[in-house]
């Protein structure tokens, strides 16, 4: 046995042993020789508190002490959010204006890597959002068209401001992937980001092996029918030109894999030389898969069959272009049957406990058949509680357009704790 892996048993192993995570030619990640699972979350307000003045940093201590505690050794942030305040958006971002950087923001990035290389945690680096919850894509072309981003329903509930179609938002939004103003102001932001210093390290973010990898964008994906794509001249501009910048660290898309598009779509769109891994996400009620008010087992077992097939369809998706592969978002609301709120933080999770346990069982087998690569659930609220209205300072796992309490995981859900807990111990006795 190596000198490491005696290391890690005795529970010796710091945080100054850590490495770059890699992918070598049996197609798993690696850190210093030894292969890494990723047992994640994703807890996308992690530079928003940890901003000093405007965040809340002992909020983001006690969440990163209880994903710990949960053997969590993987987040996934967000390293970009982009435009003036609206109704479906954090009420603090890291690029108000193009070029123009909030430095507290900056800090609040800076300062959760810092607490992050602490507890031996690695984040996955998501630079962009095809969603208009941190801004992302539509931003960028209502910048440089000079056009208003037209906001879909969402929350709160009959919001003025949102009276466009899903349609109307996910074509504006793909029209970032042909507007050369669009792109050369996001690689403006790419170039930033990867040689920020660390004001708490000193190390610039290229330099630093707290971060597991850079992720273009939170699902970017072509609009519904196909006709505005995520194009192959695209990825390789963005691929190569982060290779440029940062050769220490791995690239993906951070694409859903969704079915609507399917197989082809996947293989085109992750068989690029400088993408390193792809990803899945699955997303049983939003695709009406699964109804939170109806009470059935056959509901229940519908959407975990559902998931199933789909893992296991994507497992072979991976296969065909030999690169890992992670189930990088999934999640399930509260019970909502019996006049119960789905929303409430005390509603009863049941279902989400059963749906948990059937998939990751599923995960764990394909991640020990050394197919998958390990998983972050959707998401991790930690402290942080629903709150109505304007107060989206409060920052959930949920983003601003969502109802709140809709899928995040509290500090106070006892069961799903305990339950990650166990599983985590299990996926990292893997390594």
């Amino acid at each position: 046995m190596k000198l490491y892996s005696i290391l890690s048993l005795l529970g010796f192993v710091s945080a100054a042993t850590a490495g770059f995570v890699t992918v070598e030619d049996d197609g798993n990640f690696y850190e210093n020789d030894k292969r890494y699972i990723v047992w994640g979350a994703n807890y996308w307000e992690a530079m928003n508190l940890g901003a000093q003045k405007t965040g809340n940093r002992s909020r983001l201590v006690n969440d990163l002490n209880k994903m710990k505690s949960m053997h969590i050794n993987n987040l996934r942030i967000i390293a970009g959010s982009e435009g003036p305040t609206d109704s479906q958006k954090p009420l603090n971002v890291l690029m108000p204006e193009p070029g123009v950087y909030n430095e507290d923001m900056f800090k609040g990035l800076d300062y959760t890597l810092y607490q992050m290389k602490k507890r031996n945690m690695k984040a996955v680096m998501v630079l962009n959002n095809f969603w208009q919850w941190s801004g992302g894509f539509s931003q960028y072309v209502s910048w440089v068209k000079n056009t208003t981003i037209p906001l879909p329903p969402g929350y709160p509930e009959n919001d003025p401001r949102a009276q466009s179609s899903w349609d109307e938002f996910i074509n504006h939004s793909a029209e970032f992937y042909t507007c050369k103003k669009c792109i050369d102001l996001w690689k403006n932001h790419i170039k930033t980001v990867i040689n920020r210093r660390n004001v708490y390290t000193g190390k610039r973010y290229r330099d630093d092996d707290t971060i597991f990898s850079w992720e273009f964008a939170n699902e970017p994906r072509q609009n519904n029918d196909g006709s505005m794509p995520m194009t192959d001249e695209f990825i390789e501009d963005i691929s190569g030109y982060i290779k440029s910048l940062d050769k220490n660290h791995m690239v993906t898309l951070g694409s859903e894999a969704h079915p609507m598009f399917g197989r082809d779509v996947f293989l085109r769109e992750n068989n690029h030389k400088n993408l390193d891994y792809t990803t899945t996400h699955i997303w049983v009620q939003n695709w009406n898969e699964y109804d939170p008010k109806n009470k059935t087992e056959a509901n229940l077992q519908h959407a975990i069959d559902y998931c199933i097939n789909h893992l296991r369809d994507t497992a072979g998706w991976a296969l065909k272009i030999n690169k890992p592969i992670i189930f990088e978002e999934y999640g399930m609301a509260r019970d909502g049957w019996d006049g119960q709120d789905e929303y409430d933080p005390t509603t009863p999770a049941t279902n989400r406990l059963k749906y948990y346990k059937a998939i990751l069982d599923e995960v764990y087998r394909l991640t020990d058949k050394q197919i998958f690569q390990g998983q972050n659930f959707w998401a991790y609220s930690g402290e942080g509680r629903p709150a109505s209205g304007e107060h989206r300072d409060l920052y959930l796992g949920d983003p601003a357009h969502e109802h709140p309490g809709w899928y995040g995981i509290y500090d106070k859900d006892t069961d799903m704790i305990n339950y990650l807990k166990k599983m985590g111990k299990k996926f990292l006795n893997l390594e």
